[in-house]
């Protein structure tokens, strides 16, 4: 069961492995890329929108000085006939048919033509409506007129009641004003400010001051309409001004607007930003197309990478793990070394007292040898306890081998209920032989109240043997040696100690005692692997270890263990 969840534990943590370090690989890179990738965009749509702002505004900027040259030629056109001719020829009607047929050869915008005195009445007219007599005192486009010599007015209705503006001019003649007024073909005018193109939904038209369309748009705005999007560019003056908003249609334009000369109108001219931009943003859809399947390809590859070395480092963790065993098992072996004087003299004193006993035993039955002797009870006596004397010898070297024998032996890992007081006194019996022989005191000091904790025995008492051991060592030529072990308690931990008053360790060494194969004792004394073997035991029992120490008073390690499984970690 330990060893199915040490095997999941061991997936999940290598799985986790596996996508830290495809996202370290990834991350990086995918950052830069989309960084680069956001400034090429940002830089990209700038230019194009400066370009195309740019090319919008040019085409405006002819577009209106085309528009002001038709007007202005109109005008002048009809100013030069007011000019060269008089109220009383102009008001012959075949006179005025005839010079209406030269004028229009020359400009064919003119759909009409009209002469009208000073108090507004209509008085020659050519044309396809029936206005000769017409009162237009009351007009708008005559009442300017009369202020401004000149004037062209916006798209009304007037008598016809169709759509039309007007071009009309003042002449003096005798001290008395009267008025030449031409009609200016509307298609022919809408057909010239429309005739601009750009892409597929550029367009041109025209506003007054009211924001009245004075022009038809191909998207259907019709003339004299109000026009929604006339606050947009309401604040244009005489320069062409560009910009990019959302027009009524919910449809987002660019604009470039400006006013015309002859009369103020607004000429504006718009494309969708969607065509602009089209540019932009095939290059961006060929861009993410790039970026995504060379992502893929880096993906891919950063899997495969990730998992190659996901697993080596499994197959490293697994070999890490057995050396871990076989130093665990070093570190044993290294302990039944130190302990073997102690254990030999154990066992000597068993074995001397048996050879005592059979000797007795011996000398008894060399007795029954002889004819005149007779075994007695008190012989009988005497062989009965010569045999459970050695019976009892034999049980105390069995005791002793088979301690000796489940320490050294090789173990899985088991985390169980431990008792720390059994550990600390069944390690103090091992080591007591040995401390008797060499003078040392050995006491243990535990805190009441102190719980069964969460851990593996048999570690536990591999790491407490070497700290014995280890003190007992640092003792061995001290007055007074003594060797005080404690234990008790400090939130969720139990604190063990094991202080000495033997030599001390340096400052040059106490930050080394934990590494592997580092030794203070001469050479032939020791591996290095005790402590190291035991700092690792016990942070992988979910522990810490510490040591302090001062040359010439003693040394004091310091394990740390927790009380519950949750703190422990399983595969120690």
């Amino acid at each position: 069961m330990d060893s199915t969840q040490d095997n999941s534990a061991q997936s999940v943590k290598f799985r986790r492995i596996r996508r830290m370090i495809i996202t370290r690989v990834l991350i990086a890179p995918f950052l830069i890329v989309m960084l680069v990738f956001g400034i090429l965009v940002y830089f990209f749509s700038e230019t194009l929108d400066r370009r195309a702002q740019g090319e919008l505004s040019r085409v405006a900027q002819g577009h209106r000085a085309l528009v002001d040259a038709f007007l202005s030629e109109q005008v002048s056109a009809l100013e030069y006939t007011a000019a060269t001719h008089s109220f009383k020829e102009l008001g012959d009607n075949a006179h005025l048919d005839a010079l209406f047929l030269d004028l229009k050869s020359k400009y064919p915008a003119f759909e009409d033509i009209g002469v009208i005195d000073e108090g507004g009445r209509h008085m020659a007219y050519v044309g396809p409506y029936d206005l000769v007599g017409k009162d237009y005192s009351k007009a708008e486009w005559f009442q300017a007129v009369s202020l401004k010599s000149v004037y062209i007015s916006d798209v009304f209705r007037g008598y016809r009641n169709v759509p039309h503006f007007v071009i009309a001019v003042q002449r003096i003649q005798g001290g008395r004003p009267w008025y030449l007024r031409a009609t200016i073909d509307t298609a022919y005018f809408s057909n010239l400010v429309k005739g601009i193109h750009i892409g597929g939904t550029g367009q041109a038209y025209l506003v007054n001051s009211k924001g009245l369309f004075q022009t038809e748009l191909r998207t259907g705005g019709q003339l004299e309409q109000p026009d929604p999007d006339r606050k947009l560019y309401a604040v244009a003056g005489t320069d062409i001004a560009s910009f990019t908003a959302r027009a009524a249609d919910r449809q987002t334009y660019m604009y470039a607007a400006g006013r015309l000369r002859e009369n103020g109108w607004m000429l504006v001219v718009r494309q969708k930003a969607s065509e602009a931009y089209a540019p932009l943003v095939r290059a961006v859809a060929v861009a993410l197309i790039v970026i995504s399947l060379g992502g893929g390809v880096v993906v891919l590859t950063a899997y495969v990478l990730a998992s190659s070395l996901a697993g080596r480092l499994a197959v490293m963790e697994v070999e890490k793990r057995e050396m871990g065993s076989k130093l665990l098992a070093a570190g044993k072996l290294a302990e039944v070394g130190e302990m073997s004087a102690g254990m030999a003299h154990e066992i000597n004193n068993p074995l001397q007292v048996m050879v005592s006993e059979c000797c007795m035993i011996n000398d008894i039955f060399s007795d029954l040898k002889l004819p005149e002797k007779n075994l007695s009870a008190a012989d009988l006596a005497s062989v009965r306890d010569c045999l459970d004397q050695v019976s009892l010898q034999i049980s105390r070297c069995s005791n002793i081998t088979q301690g000796l024998l489940k320490f050294a032996r090789k173990s899985e890992p088991s985390i169980c209920d431990v008792d720390l007081r059994a550990t600390l006194h069944g390690v103090q019996a091992m080591i007591e032989n040995r401390a008797h022989l060499d003078g040392v005191a050995v006491t243990i000091q535990m805190q009441d109240g102190i719980p069964l904790i969460q851990s593996d025995e048999s570690q536990l008492e591999q790491v407490f043997l070497n700290l014995f051991n280890n003190a007992l060592y640092a003792v061995r030529d001290r007055d007074q040696a003594e060797i005080r072990v404690s234990a008790s308690l400090d939130s969720d931990d139990a604190i063990v100690t094991v202080a000495d008053n033997g030599c001390g360790i340096g400052p040059d060494n106490l930050n080394k005692v934990f590494l592997p194969f580092y030794t203070t004792k001469p050479v032939g004394q020791g591996t290095g692997l005790g402590l190291s073997t035991c700092y690792g035991i016990v942070e992988r029992l979910g522990g810490r270890m510490a040591v302090e120490s001062e040359l010439g008073v003693g040394t004091v390690f310091t394990v740390r263990l927790p009380l519950s499984a949750a703190s422990t970690r399983s595969g120690a």
